[in-house]
């Protein structure tokens, strides 16, 4: 019985050990972010089922206080420019005399560190290692994160709640899982890859190339003379992994469409301020054209009413988000689509 107890103390002191040196590393690589002056490319790539989309940037920081990324590839958006000083992100084509601000970003690596550092102290999230890998050349800790029970809102960080239900995602400031390569000399997290809930995709950013002593001008992360900005309450792009930065919400896309549908264009709509944007992606396909909407937490308690005329309309809602199919299709294939969303 001493032996059995013994051995099971030790698990404990084992358990504790292995969440507090989590936290550390958690507290080492939010340093990191905070303050070091690296540049460097990295790899985004979106995945949902057999689709994936990736986008290859250049990046520029003064840690979590100026950024600049350059999209590198693909070709056909060669030229866009993403600023960040002072809060506040500019999107911005080179050669154009006008920049928009851009009103939602997704965390910077920095704010998801910061809340996971906040959650790991008090006890909402169950750490793991994993064995060490290299990222762009270098040797990295791998730690994985996951909520162990659904987190209250922010500031009532007190009394465990019940575990969360199978595929329930805990919180919406955190992902269903976060993983996370952080480097053993410097700290900084070099690749990182989230889940938001299981129905959705998974979102990586891997740094491939890195510069820890880049000389950086103020000018980089200046907007060129003579250039405007301008807030813009819809923004329109071609990638979702762009859209995905500007909506601030993980984007659904179905495992269903009519075949041959092309998908032309994801428009991001602000409607309110302190309320999710409406994210609408358009298709065209032999049955005709159609739009997909979506949002996440709505302040309204009803669906949008159809739209009058020929047009047909299908809603519906499923969990924290609301859809919308508006368009020529059928509506055996209007419902096919939302059933492939995970209604």
């Amino acid at each position: 019985m001493r032996r059995l107890w013994l051995v099971f103390a030790g698990c404990l002191l084992w358990s504790a050990w292995g969440q507090e040196s989590a936290a550390r590393w958690l507290q080492r690589a939010l340093r990191a972010e905070q303050t070091l002056t690296v540049a460097g490319v990295r790899l985004n790539t979106f995945q949902m089922g057999a689709r994936t989309e990736q986008i290859r940037e250049r990046f520029w920081r003064r840690g979590d206080q100026a950024i600049r990324i350059e999209v590198v590839e693909p070709a056909a958006r060669q030229g866009e420019v993403f600023l960040y000083r002072q809060g506040q992100w500019l999107r911005w084509r080179t050669g154009e005399k006008v920049a928009y601000e851009i009103p939602q970003m997704p965390y910077l690596a920095s704010e998801l560190l910061e809340v996971a550092s906040r959650l790991m102290q008090n006890g909402f999230l169950n750490a793991e290692f994993l064995p060490d890998e290299t990222v762009a050349g270098r040797s990295c800790v791998v730690l994985t994160l996951r909520p162990n029970r659904p987190i209250p809102p922010r500031g009532r960080l007190v009394a465990p709640g019940p575990p969360p239900r199978p595929g329930e995602r805990p919180d919406r400031r955190f992902p269903l899982q976060a993983k996370l390569w952080i480097d053993r000399e410097t700290g900084l997290v070099l690749k990182r890859e989230m889940q938001i809930r299981p129905a959705d995709g998974v979102i990586r950013t891997e740094v491939v190339r890195v510069d820890f002593s880049p000389r950086l001008s103020n000018d980089l992360f200046r907007l060129p003379e003579g250039v405007e900005v301008r807030k813009l309450a819809e923004l329109a792009y071609r990638s979702i992994e762009e859209a995905q930065r500007a909506a601030g919400f993980p984007i659904r896309l179905p495992g269903y469409l009519p075949p041959n549908t092309e998908r032309q264009q994801i428009l991001v709509h602000r409607r309110k301020p302190q309320e999710n944007p409406l994210v609408a992606i358009r298709y065209t396909s032999p049955l005709g054209r159609f739009t997909l909407f979506q949002t996440y937490k709505p302040r309204s308690s009803a669906p949008p009413r159809p739209p009058k005329g020929r047009v047909r309309a299908y809603f519906w809602q499923d969990g924290d988000y609301w859809f919308g199919i508006v368009g020529d299709l059928p509506q055996e294939e209007m419902e096919k689509i939302a059933r492939s969303m995970g209604r």
